[in-house]
């Protein structure tokens, strides 16, 4: 007889344990639903709301989890995103991540819950479609459905296959003239130096022709070596400002015309 009641006391606690197991974690949830909700906390808030409000927990639990619950729905804002591409092409595969956290894989109509509060978000397209975009957000409790729109940004070309800078001809014209007028104008200077100094010998009884023609050397070479100088500038400001030429290789292709009879 003792051995069959201790046998039905250990089936009445087996079957019993699962039950207060289950009602320690419906108060858990009680206690974390106004924790979170204190802290402003109030979507971890309201999935803990969910789990105390379940039937399956004492109705005392189950009355005020149900009424936190409604209260909740209410107080808890939500976003709708509109994404488009440098083109301003909609985007809909685009990962959004709200400060530092995943929120959601793709974007569409539908409103997003978040917390209340300044919301860092990130936006990138797996699709390599424009460049990552961050932007920076004020969600007050109870504002439902507000719209954020954002362009993800046009993706640097660094060097693009058949995009080149051919050098112009105007570069290779003005750099030889420089250099032809600098040499040119450096043999007028050593003449004149040459010169000036065999009129040391006549001074200062020097012919007239003989000084001038000294002086015209040098202001020869004067002559060459600015017009040098002016001619290097110039190529070098057409080769540093010279376009990019798009080769046909990389311009979109027009369709062929098919005749039809």
């Amino acid at each position: 007889m003792k051995l069959l009641g201790l046998t039905a006391l250990l089936a009445v606690l087996a079957a019993a344990t699962p039950a207060l197991a289950d009602d320690a974690a419906c108060i858990q949830s009680y206690e974390s639903t106004q924790t979170l909700r204190k802290a402003s906390k109030l979507k971890d808030a309201r999935a803990e709301a969910q789990k105390c409000a379940e039937t399956t927990c004492p109705a005392v639990l189950v009355k005020d989890c149900q009424k936190w619950l409604g209260e909740l729905e209410q107080q808890l804002p939500s976003l709708v995103f509109e994404v488009k591409g440098p083109a301003g092409e909609p985007l809909t595969n685009v990962k959004v991540t709200v400060n530092g956290q995943p929120l959601v894989d793709k974007v569409d109509a539908s409103p997003v819950v978040v917390d209340a509060g300044s919301l860092a978000l990130h936006f990138e397209s797996p699709d390599g479609k424009g460049k990552a975009v961050d932007q920076t957000v004020v969600v007050k409790e109870g504002e439902r459905a507000k719209k954020v729109s954002v362009t993800l940004g046009a993706v640097a070309k660094s060097t693009v296959a058949g995009d080149e800078r051919p050098i112009p001809l105007g570069t290779f014209a003005f750099g030889a003239a420089g250099v032809v007028a600098l040499g040119v104008g450096t043999v007028f200077a050593i003449l004149g130096s040459s010169a000036e100094g065999d009129l040391d010998a006549c001074k200062p009884g020097c012919k007239s022709d003989d000084v001038n023609g000294v002086s015209t050397k040098y202001a020869v070479a004067d002559i060459l070596f600015t017009a040098g100088a002016v001619s290097l500038i110039a190529a070098a400001y057409i080769f540093i400002t010279r376009p990019t030429a798009v080769s046909s290789a990389s311009l979109p292709r027009r369709p062929a015309f098919v005749l039809e009879f």
